[in-house]
């Protein structure tokens, strides 16, 4: 079979004829924009008379038929394509009546792609033959022609599994069957579609899941974009939401990419759109199935907002010889739709003012108060969508975020957010509600114990570091700790499989990232508790520097230039010879950073290799972990830190304070003064790139240490963290504002009103102790430094016989001293004078 002849090889008359089975009535209409003459064929059966109206207004030609009849509609498709001389017939409906429809248009020699490659594509147990005999994307899987085989076909694939009805679309029917008890459950709803029979059993592909839009011209496929699906609870697969452009590493996406064009090419697809499901296993990617037409779900919709593209018209430009082109996004857009729980809804909250929101593009609610909800099985039980865009994923999914809590439907007197979930009132301080830290933080516990209530507070924290630290007994030190849980969260999603047995124990008010490595997993858990957090996809991007990087570009953050590396030559390939950062992406307190004067191949190798194998034994779990890297410009200028309290992406709380950096390749501080002596104007840039720094992150609520550069254009940053920031900063900021931010951040994770001052009391300083390395034999002048005017702490952490390295990072510091004063210069005076007055000789 061949392409569809050019159109002026078309005897058509004026207008090429064009003859669409089930077309929606935005592609008639499009269809004539590129100047076809259109017949719309259409059973009245599965569409509102409403609608259909405005597909007979917008076609040349409307005809009825009974879809149902195979028979009927053949003959009727072959009397109507013959008498108006159609030139090509085009099927991009539903999968039920495409082959047929191809079949014809073979027949009458209109067709525009052959009828073998809609079968592999319509018939799911078709495609995973002709992908067995390919040996393309190896799923282990069985057919079963009746229901009668289902259940030892689920035993030869083994359990987990899933069910599929060949013959249905739409997710209907599709089942994870888990254990032999889930046989009465399977049946019951299939009882609930009437059908009998093919099914197709699979194992149970675990991963997240991705579909590929594609334009085919001639056998070409080109890949308009990769959509992240996001799926409602098993044991059902009903999509809930898109994200489009998917967030995809760049080697996953092109994985991903070329498994969908060898699938299309191995089908034999040879014109239009195609929409091609995948899942990306511990085995690489897998396809899951496979459609002749564009996705649903709005998907088209999300496309043009991301990157302008009319995909629904590119279809028909191709068809008249005039491809379009694929432009690149430059935006995120994302669709949710409404999964509410079956019961009466008693009233509708936030509606309108979902309405008024500038990034809101699409909104529907298809409930009034008084309906009745059904349970919602597949994807026609959804009760309406919102779809929403923005400058980078993690600002799309922040937006999305905002507009389910905005939206509520009271159901059997119970409010219920747009997601499906219940809404938690903020759990009120108390013996009945717990705090649930993400790693173990000693100074976070030592600063709330006694404010808040003795046994309120359980830690989750890795085995390993359990052991290594030996926290075993840690409960006893704290009387607010009640218990430590060993938890897998460090680069694995092991913590969210807590949270129902943590809210079965006691309520949960607030989930709090203690740790650096444990803010993905913090804001994860939370959102699966449905309290207040970052969001998991701000988190994602927070602790992992490349996509800060990405994210913060895309949303207008002012940064150095920078390019991950894999290696020394990347390095040396990026620096040119000039001064470089070399870091870890996704490591924390400066480990593995180094500043590069000048770069030459012996230097390039040199810092690759000591950033590459920087360790943090006590830090991490003893399992494998992936670590990233990247090279960046050197920037010049002071440098500055700000911490922040965000809700609901909003800053509530923003404090600058100015670090001193020691000189050398290692950029460990050596200390920090707050608020720092800024004019109106430059304290203005900092709010200014913090407000930019949340929207570009899509940061919903917490605190944020974010780290930046004063440059002649402006603050750049350096690096931000979605936690309480170390080096004594939220104490320097106690002492300075009066605050207990510690506490207050609880208040904001649990929901609660928090109140916070805009101005401070004093000034503060903290000051790093120094000594030269080797072994320490004396400490001496702690008293004297402690009976200072203005010193308020004096720690020192090393004592006699203990071995002092070279500053590399945070953790090889000698201890610090803090001051307060009532202006900059007071409070710098008195810190350098504790500092001055404390010697600690080594040799």
């Amino acid at each position: 079979m061949t392409a569809p002849p050019p159109l002026t090889d078309w005897d058509t008359g004026e207008r090429p004829r064009l003859l669409m089975v089930m077309p929606y009535r935005q592609l008639v209409r499009k269809a004539r924009a590129e100047g076809f003459w259109v017949g719309a064929v259409w059973d009245p059966r599965l569409q509102t008379p409403g609608y259909l109206d405005d597909v007979r207004a917008a076609a040349d030609l409307f005809v009825t038929v009974d879809f149902a009849d195979p028979e009927l509609l053949r003959r009727t498709l072959r009397d109507v394509a013959t008498e108006h001389r159609a030139s090509a017939i085009l099927h991009l409906g539903r999968e039920e009546t495409m082959v047929t429809a191809h079949e014809v248009a073979e027949e009458l020699r209109a067709e525009v792609n052959p009828t073998a490659a809609i079968r592999f594509l319509s018939d799911k147990h078709a495609m995973r033959e002709l992908l067995a005999r390919r040996e393309l994307s190896p799923v282990v899987y069985e057919s079963a022609p009746s229901r009668r085989e289902v259940p030892s076909a689920v035993e030869r694939v083994g359990l987990p599994a899933v069910v599929k009805p060949v013959a249905l679309a739409g997710s209907r029917g599709v089942f994870l069957w888990r254990e032999p008890r889930d046989l009465a459950a399977w049946t019951a709803l299939v009882d609930t579609y009437g059908y009998e029979g093919p099914f197709l059993v699979e194992e149970y592909l675990r991963g997240p899941e991705y579909s590929v839009e594609t334009l085919s011209q001639d056998g070409v496929h080109q890949v308009v974009g990769i959509t992240e699906k996001v799926l409602g609870p098993p044991p059902l697969f009903v999509e809930v939401g898109h994200v489009h452009p998917a967030p995809l590493p760049p080697e996953r996406a092109q994985a991903v990419e070329e498994l969908a064009v060898r699938f299309l090419t191995v089908c034999g697809y040879r014109f239009g759109p195609a929409h091609t499901e995948v899942i990306w296993t511990e085995r690489g990617p897998r396809v899951v199935e496979s459609q002749a037409r564009l996705g649903g779900d709005r998907i088209p919709r999300l496309i043009e907002l991301a990157g302008g593209l009319d995909v629904e018209r590119a279809i028909f430009a191709g068809l008249a010889r005039a491809p379009a082109e694929v432009p690149e996004p430059t935006a995120t857009a994302a669709v949710r739709f409404f999964t509410f729980p079956p019961g009466r809804v008693d009233a509708i909250r936030g509606l309108q003012r979902l309405q008024r929101q500038s990034y809101v593009d699409e909104l529907t609610l298809r409930l009034r108060p008084g309906d009745t909800v059904d349970e919602v099985r597949d994807s026609k039980a959804r009760q309406g969508h919102v779809i929403v865009s923005g400058a980078t994923p993690e600002q799309a999914r922040s937006r999305l975020a905002e507009a389910l809590a905005t939206l509520e439907v009271v159901v059997d007197g119970t409010p219920v957010r747009a997601d499906g979930r219940a809404v938690k009132s903020p759990a009120a301080p108390g013996a009945d509600a717990q705090v649930v830290f993400v790693g173990y933080n000693a100074a976070y516990l030592r600063a709330i114990d006694g404010s808040v209530p003795d046994g309120s507070v359980v830690v989750l924290e890795e085995p390993d570091i359990i052991r290594k630290r030996d926290l075993r007994d840690a409960a006893a030190r704290f009387g607010c700790l009640d218990r430590i849980v060993p938890a897998h969260y460090q680069q694995s999603a092991g913590a969210l499989d807590l949270a129902a047995d943590l809210e079965a124990a006691r309520p949960v008010a607030a989930v709090v990232p203690g740790l650096e490595y444990a803010v993905p997993a913090a804001a994860a858990l939370a959102e699966k508790l449905g309290l207040p957090g970052a969001t998991e996809p701000a988190a994602r991007a927070l602790r992992d520097k490349v996509r800060l990087r990405e994210v913060c570009d895309a949303g207008g953050v002012r940064g150095p230039r920078w390019r991950e590396v894999h290696g020394p030559e990347d390095i040396l390939a990026f620096a040119g010879g000039g001064p470089v950062v070399v870091k870890p992406a996704n490591r924390q307190a400066s480990v593995g950073v180094q500043l590069l004067d000048s770069v030459d191949a012996a230097t390039a190798a040199a810092a690759w290799e000591r950033t590459s194998s920087a360790a943090e034994y006590e830090q991490v779990p003893d399992r494998h972990l992936a670590w990233r890297f990247l090279a960046e410009e050197r920037l010049r200028g002071p440098e500055y830190s700000v911490e922040a309290l965000v809700r609901q992406g909003e800053i509530i709380f923003h404090n600058v304070t100015a670090k001193t950096v020691i000189p050398g390749p290692y950029p460990v501080e050596l200390g920090h003064l707050l608020p720092a002596p800024l004019d109106r104007d430059t304290r203005a840039a900092f709010e200014e790139a913090m407000r930019l720094l949340v929207a570009a992150t899509g940061y919903r609520t917490g605190i944020l240490h974010a780290e930046w550069i004063l440059t002649a254009s402006g603050p750049a940053l350096v690096e931000c963290a979605g936690r309480c920031p170390g080096d004594y900063l939220i104490d320097l900021n106690d002492l300075a504002y009066g605050t207990r931010i510690r506490l207050a951040l609880i208040d904001l994770l649990a929901g609660r009103p928090v109140t916070l001052p805009r101005t401070a009391q004093r000034t503060s300083a903290i000051r790093f102790l120094a000594a030269d390395p080797g072994t320490v034999t004396a400490v001496e002048g702690a008293d004297a430094a402690r009976a200072l005017p203005g010193v308020r702490t004096v720690e020192i952490d090393v004592e006699p016989g203990q071995e002092v390295r070279p500053w590399a990072s945070s953790w090889d510091r000698a201890g610090h001293v803090i001051a307060t004063g009532p202006d900059a210069d007071s409070a710098r005076r008195s810190v350098l004078d504790a500092d001055a007055a404390i010697h600690i000789t080594t040799e």
